[in-house]
């Protein structure tokens, strides 16, 4: 009991030394919102959709470029060098020439072309349609991360705190065995009880110790997994600050008006219904490719020449000019059946994204049904745990006055004191897997369940 002793107090030496030089130090206290910060600002996954919102604007804007004049300016100058051994009569026979020598000439010429579009079988329409549809799906997809984040951080944040409540409890079990072995060894003192009492406390502390550690290992490595989620590899020591949401019964809950809101607000199903509208108006575009089109094309031309290099790199050459307007209309007679195959993969397109609406609504009212039974189910765990650990906690208060006593055994303590301690640890695993049930059903319903603010 001595070498205990001594080594105890070594131990606890160690580590006030350990300590004393980031006694200056104190880690970071992250609290729930400041953990969605974080991954607000830095999980990749979100950033990429947030990155795809600025699609949108030029999406847009080409769309309504579409509406606009194309404009052409063009400008070119060349050098011709010509040099005959023979040459034609008026006749077209072959003649030598008489004087063989390099004839230059130059060119430059600048022009300037607009194209109107005056219909093009309303296409232009349906791409707009089809963009707007576009970026109303990244921004459902951007609250479809955002709630899958929160998800995740809430989840890793609260086991964080779960962590922390069972190191709590392994330090006071630890503190408890302490003290179970100061009374056994004065009961052997005063000859009442018995050395093999006063060796398995000795054992039992120890045997608590590995606990102790093991739960400060269970713990470092919940802040880990937070750490990854809020993505925060440079961050330096923290720790979490919080408590546990209040459980509450489930049975006020309505399964049929959660479908609903889940059907209504899910990012996911609002994300698939804007595919639907990108699909419809791609097929309506593409359906326009068998109507007529009309444009209107105008043009400015200008050219000078002259000998040797004398028009080359000439800016305003005015030799000749002329202008010219073009309306023409075009009628897609036979295209290969190519405007068929458009046709039926846009169809086939639109088919397959209203099936997958379908089977979204599916799989979340199969989800809000399953998720909602297992909220229940860990509120009747969370109840008969805080039962059971309050019966085993008073058990636990009888014995220790009976072996205070001489009228309970050691044995029959160290029963009490673990079946206190593994009740009071499933009590402390039910209130955090109804937490971690309440997150996966508001996450697939789309907002807290109360209509209110999500988990603190």
């Amino acid at each position: 009991m001595r070498r205990s002793e001594a080594g105890f107090r070594c131990c606890l030496l160690a580590a006030l030394l350990a300590a004393a030089p980031l006694a200056g130090q104190e880690p970071q206290v992250l609290s729930l919102e400041d953990a969605f910060e974080l991954a607000r600002r830095n999980n990749p996954l979100l950033r990429q959709a947030v990155n795809e919102l600025e699609l949108t604007p030029a999406g847009m804007r080409a769309a309504w470029g579409a509406f606009l004049p194309r404009l052409t300016l063009g400008m070119g100058t060349n050098v011709n060098l010509n040099r005959r051994l023979q040459a034609e009569d008026f006749f077209g026979n072959p003649i030598a020439n008489p004087n063989v020598e390099w004839v230059t000439a130059s060119r430059s010429s600048q022009d300037i072309s607009a194209r109107f579009s005056l219909f093009e079988g309303g296409r232009r329409f349906h791409d707009r349609g089809a963009e707007r549809a576009r970026g109303v799906a990244r921004e459902r997809r951007v609250e479809a991360e955002m709630t899958a984040t929160r998800g995740r951080v809430a989840t890793s944040f609260y086991e964080t705190i779960r962590q922390s409540d069972l190191l709590q409890l392994e330090m006071a079990i630890l503190e408890g065995k302490r003290l179970d072995l100061e009374s056994t060894t004065r009961l052997f003192e005063l000859a009442v009880g018995s050395r093999v009492d006063v060796l398995a406390a000795e054992l039992e502390v120890q045997r608590q110790e590995r606990a102790v550690r093991q739960a400060e290992n269970d713990h470092a490595k919940a802040v880990l997994a937070l750490r990854a989620e809020i993505v925060a590899p440079d961050m330096g020591e923290f720790t979490t600050r919080g408590t546990a949401p209040e459980p509450f019964d489930p049975a006020a809950l309505d399964e049929v008006a959660l479908i609903g809101r889940a059907l209504d607000q899910s990012p996911l199903v609002l994300q698939n219904r804007a595919q639907v509208d990108v699909s419809r108006a791609s097929l309506s575009a593409v359906r326009s490719a068998r109507l007529p089109t009309i444009s209107l094309t105008t043009a400015f031309f200008q050219s000078g020449h002259g000998q040797d290099y004398a028009a080359t790199f000439q800016p305003f050459s005015s030799d000749s000019r002329y202008a010219s307007a073009t309306l023409s209309l075009s009628l897609p007679v036979f295209t290969g059946f190519s405007a068929e195959r458009d046709i039926a993969n846009a169809q086939v397109e639109l088919a397959n994204a209203e099936e997958e609406v379908r089977q979204t609504r599916m799989e979340i009212e199969r989800d809000v049904r399953s998720r909602l039974i297992d909220l229940r189910g860990a509120w009747d765990s969370y109840r008969l745990a805080e039962l059971s650990s309050e019966i085993a906690e008073e058990r636990l208060r009888l014995a220790r006055e009976g072996y205070r006593l001489t009228t309970v055994t050691f044995a029959d303590l160290q029963l009490a004191i673990e079946g206190a301690a593994n009740e009071r640890r499933t009590a402390i695993d039910a209130r955090y897997e109804f937490a971690a049930a309440r997150i996966e059903l508001e996450q697939v319903v789309g907002g807290p369940l109360d209509g209110g603010t999500p988990l603190p």
